[in-house]
Formats: structure tokens, C-alpha cells, sequence
């Protein structure tokens, strides 16, 4: 299958694109400055230089593709803009085709509590104009239209997670690491290689109006992840709350995102895909894997 990609060089694509590389397809990745363009091509894929913004360029590369997966999720007060320009030249490009397209959402548009994919949508500011997209997304007809919303991707020694690790700390009495919120918040989460392997199966497996989050079903919580981190950084697992004003200073509006408490499991995906989440736990990749050897 011929695929459209964008976010080839961040953090997810960087898991996405091999793994479908793996899988015998031919990638054409956006890529929107040389050192893009070098990476993409030295995978094996096919660079089309430009931005995610232009949407004439996204409507031709989608028409020709036979299928659009859309990985970026840029920050910042663009991130609105950004999304509804690649929909805009994605759709007009594959409209009435039934060629699949995969838009990726983010676990934070359900805000608190255990969630499904049934869940409403209840932002944070940081991500409020999510649902308004992914609705957008779900209502669309004439194509195979596919939502993903990833829960916190850690592993490859990045990611959210390397916030914790790289976060404050305190040497009175002793040295301790501080960490957001309460504690007691649950991070849903997944590997980043588990991750690609759900968009290679929603690729080929998925129905047109499909939503999946994809989780590994392990919410630990905050405090179990801060002292997993306070072991690998050499700290013998102590660890303190920040304070709030502290915390908000430093973050941003990201402070409600790392204080929010979430579950969710991910049964969806494994019932409907096939797919099973393999990698090593969060807390096993804090102290054995990719963040222990990147000290």
C-alpha cells in the first residue's frame, strides 16, 4: 500500500514509520526541512518536502496515496490550525475515495476517570481543541476514516516520561526528586512500539468510523512512576509533591495534563485488531530499559 505520512521524524513516527516500512508498504513522509528529508530517505522512504500547512500539496499527495496516516501534533497555539489544514487538504484529496485515513487524537480529550472510547471528550485547556477535530473526523463519509487517540507514549528513552526523570529536585535533607500533582493521579500508558504496531493493524483492519485509544491497560500512578525514577537517577526512591506554583511555573498549561488522573485499557483494540500490546511497563522501562541506560 502506498501511504501518506505525516510526523515521520517526531517522536511517534520515528516508531510508526519502520514498523510499516516492516510491513511491505511504500511510505511518502512530509518533511519539512533538509535534516527531515535525510532521516526519511535514509529509512528507505520517500521524502515530499513541504509543510503539513499547505494544503494544495496535501490534497495531490493524498489523491495519489492509498492511504493518509497523520501523525503530527504540534504544540502551541498553531496546534488548532495545524490539524484542521491537514484535514482540510487530506479530505479534499481522498473524498468519496473509501481510502483510509488515520488522524491521531490524544488520550488527554477525555480529561478525568477511567475511559473507553465511548468516553466524552473533557479537555484540559492545553488540548480543548481536540474533540471539535475528532468529531470532525469520526462524521466523515466516502472514506475509511479512522481515529487513534495514544495514551502517554513512553520507551526509546523520550517522550513525556523524560519530564519526570529531568524534573526538580530537593537536597535537604537528602536529595529527592519532585514530582507533579498529588501522587495518587494514574498515567494511562503505552510503549511506543506498541503503539506502531496499532496503527499498522488499524491500517489494514480497522472499519470506516473506527476509534480506538490505544493503552496497554498499566495506569500506574504518579508516585509509582516519580520512584521508579528516583531509583534509576540514583536517589533510593525519594521522592516529594512539588509544590502546585511551583509546578504551574514550570509547565505551563502542561500542568493539568501531568496532574490529570486517567485510566483506560485498550480492550477495543485488542478485541477488533488482534492487537497486542507486548512492550516492557512503564515503571520497567524507568528502571531496566531505555531511561536507565540514557543516566
Amino acid at each position: 500500500m502506498r501511504i501518506l505520512l505525516t510526523g515521520a521524524t517526531g517522536y511517534i513516527g520515528s516508531a510508526v514509520l519502520p514498523a510499516l516500512l516492516l510491513d511491505g508498504h511504500q511510505v511518502t513522509a512530509i518533511a519539512r526541512s533538509e535534516d527531515a528529508v535525510a532521516t526519511v530517505t535514509a529509512t528507505g522512504a520517500t521524502a515530499l518536502p513541504g509543510d503539513v500547512t499547505d494544503t494544495a500539496l496535501l490534497r495531490q499527495a493524498a489523491s495519489e496515496a492509498d492511504a493518509v496516516i497523520h501523525l503530527v501534533t504540534p504544540g502551541g497555539q498553531i496546534t488548532d490550525a495545524v490539524d484542521n489544514a491537514v484535514v482540510n487538504g487530506v479530505l479534499a484529496g481522498i473524498e468519496g475515495s473509501g481510502k483510509p485515513y488515520i488522524h491521531s487524537a490524544g488520550i488527554w480529550t477525555h480529561g478525568e476517570g477511567v475511559i473507553d472510547e465511548q468516553s466524552p471528550f473533557d479537555p484540559p485547556e492545553l488540548t480543548a481543541w481536540r474533540p471539535g477535530v475528532a468529531r470532525r473526523i469520526l462524521s466523515a463519509t466516502g472514506i475509511r476514516n479512522i481515529l487513534i487517540s495514544p495514551a502517554v507514549v513512553y520507551g526509546h528513552g523520550s517522550g513525556l516520561v523524560r519530564m519526570i526523570l529531568d524534573g526538580p529536585q530537593v537536597t535537604d535533607p537528602e536529595p529527592t526528586l519532585l514530582f507533579p500533582g498529588s501522587g495518587d493521579q494514574h498515567w494511562t500508558s503505552i510503549h511506543i512500539d506498541d503503539v506502531a504496531t496499532l496503527y499498522a493493524a488499524a491500517l489494514v483492519r480497522a472499519a470506516p468510523g473506527s476509534y480506538y485509544i490505544a493503552a496497554s491497560g498499566q495506569n500506574p500512578t504518579m508516585r509509582e512512576i516519580a520512584t521508579a525514577a528516583s531509583r534509576t537517577l540514583g536517589l533510593g526512591g525519594r521522592i516529594a509533591p512539588e509544590p502546585p506554583e511551583a509546578t504551574r511555573r514550570r509547565l505551563g498549561p502542561l500542568e493539568s495534563a501531568f496532574r490529570m488522573d486517567q485510566q483506560a485499557s485498550g480492550e477495543k483494540a485488542r478485541r477488533d485488531l488482534g492487537w497486542e500490546p507486548i512492550g516492557p511497563s512503564l515503571l520497567d522501562e524507568i528502571e531496566t530499559g531505555s531511561y536507565a541506560r540514557r543516566i
